[in-house]
């Protein structure tokens, strides 16, 4: 009986200590929602205006504001060569980026992992 009691008290608590999470939203469907935690990129979205269309202002600062990012968009998504690109293909951007560059998988996006994904692309993207 005291087995069974400490057992449910324990799968309480992880139950309620994995609900417990906080995300700043960078998430934009079916519940991407990833956190950043870092400085360099501390901002929402495309306020940048390197892209326009209806996905312009959806697109994570990393992705919209450096030079990496933009490379990436326009070469890995096919839109985006004239500077425009729509919701879907922002869409698909931002969620392909963040599962690419959460390297430990915390649903949390860290500058250095921001960095590295960016650094990876360009390192790859230049062997073609």
């Amino acid at each position: 009986m005291r087995f069974t009691s400490v057992a449910v008290l324990l799968a309480a608590a992880l139950a309620t200590a994995g609900c417990a999470t906080s995300h700043r939203g960078y998430g934009y469907g079916d519940g991407e929602d990833y956190d950043y935690a870092g400085t360099d990129y501390d901002r929402l979205g495309n306020d940048c205006g390197t892209f326009s269309g209806s996905g312009g202002d959806m697109l994570d600062p990393w992705l919209a504001c450096t030079d990496e990012g933009e490379d990436l968009v326009r070469a890995m998504f096919g839109a985006g060569r004239d500077g425009t690109i729509d919701e879907a293909t922002a869409d698909r951007a931002n969620i392909w980026f963040r599962r690419h560059a959460d390297t430990d998988r915390d649903m949390r996006l860290t500058d250095p992992e921001i960095k590295a994904a960016l650094v990876n692309h360009v390192r790859h993207a230049s062997r073609y």
